[in-house]
């Protein structure tokens, strides 16, 4: 599994998670939503700013090198 597909993976996740919370909450204001959808999204945006890319492969570097 690609990085970028655990990154995404886990976006999703806590999203899925905040959601799933503010169904279960009495989150009725649309200011109560707004709230939950930036804790959601917070920790998935630190996490990927924060998450550095793969090391590139000799493999990709002699791909690179052929282009």
């Amino acid at each position: 599994m690609k990085t970028t597909a655990v990154h995404a993976t886990l976006a999703a996740l806590t999203i899925i998670t905040a959601g799933a919370f503010g169904l279960l909450a009495p989150v009725t204001t649309p200011s109560g939503w707004f709230m939950l959808a930036a804790v959601a999204t917070a920790p998935a945006l630190v996490f990927m700013h924060y998450s550095k890319r793969p090391v590139q492969t000799m493999s990709e570097s002699i791909q690179k090198a052929i282009r």
